[in-house]
């Protein structure tokens, strides 16, 4: 029986990878729906996969997905995408992110916009990338949302508009994106889009530099740093009274 839980335990934790925010409930509810043995053998599949033997986890899940196994169709995606067992293979994996990203699954949606948006294995379409990273974004997923902003920051067929693309970067900063943030304070010290605001700009740069890891935190901070050289240390303080503003207006959103 342990071993059974340790099973669905491992299902619910792997289905929608690491990129995936989706509630608890919803793994739950979407495991409610997948007959027990096709379950237990998605989480077998999702064994060798976890610990990166990805000539395994293709043996295992490539007939789940011919099945029409969702999840099994997302992680075939990745496995193509990311040339994991050989040379990358786009255009396998759209084939499998489409399948996947029609059943709901919401990382094979933004990888479908970052696929079209990149014209990896077909040719660029930024209207379709639009539609994907749309879709990603109806459920919250926050690098989706983001990309959505830089879309309209200027590509090919997606006309510039800093304003649309500000309001994706707000979404995205609500939600606690730090790429949005970064975006943000770009715009407000380029004045795209908004009246130019270098306090703003590095209320935004510091929320990124907060909230990022890695090589966005490391981005956010020489951009912080380099606008600091422009500011008085009266205007660095009315910044930071900004940042501590919009912290404790996330704090109290968050506790309702």
């Amino acid at each position: 029986m342990i071993a059974y839980i340790d099973r669905w335990i491992l299902l619910a934790a792997l289905a929608g990878g690491p990129a995936t925010a989706w509630p608890v409930a919803a793994h739950a509810q979407s495991l409610d729906q997948v007959p027990p043995t096709a379950a237990y053998a998605l989480a077998d599949a999702l064994i060798p996969y976890a610990q990166r033997d990805f000539v395994r986890a293709l043996e295992l899940l490539a007939p789940l997905a011919e099945q029409g196994n969702a999840v099994a169709q997302l992680k075939l995606g990745m496995i193509f995408s990311r040339g994991k067992v050989a040379s990358p293979d786009h255009v396998a994996a759209r084939l499998w992110f489409e399948k996947a990203a029609e059943k709901g699954q919401v990382e094979a949606q933004f990888e479908l916009g970052r696929i079209y948006r990149d014209g990896l294995g077909t040719q660029v379409d930024g209207k379709v990338a639009v539609y994907w990273f749309e879709r990603a974004a109806e459920k919250a997923t926050t690098h989706a949302i983001n990309a959505l902003g830089e879309l309209y920051l200027g590509h090919q067929d997606v006309s510039q508009d800093f304003a649309i693309a500000r309001s994706w970067f707000l979404r995205g900063a609500e939600l606690g994106n730090s790429a949005s943030m970064y975006n943000l304070g770009v715009l407000y010290a380029l004045g795209r889009g908004v009246v130019q605001d270098e306090i703003e700009a590095f209320k935004w740069l510091d929320l990124a530099a907060d909230t990022g890891v890695g090589d966005e935190r490391d981005r956010a901070l020489r951009a912080r740093t380099l606008l600091a050289e422009r500011l008085t240390p009266v205007e660095v303080l009315w910044a930071e009274g900004r940042v501590g503003d919009w912290s404790r207006s996330r704090l109290f959103v968050s506790g309702k």
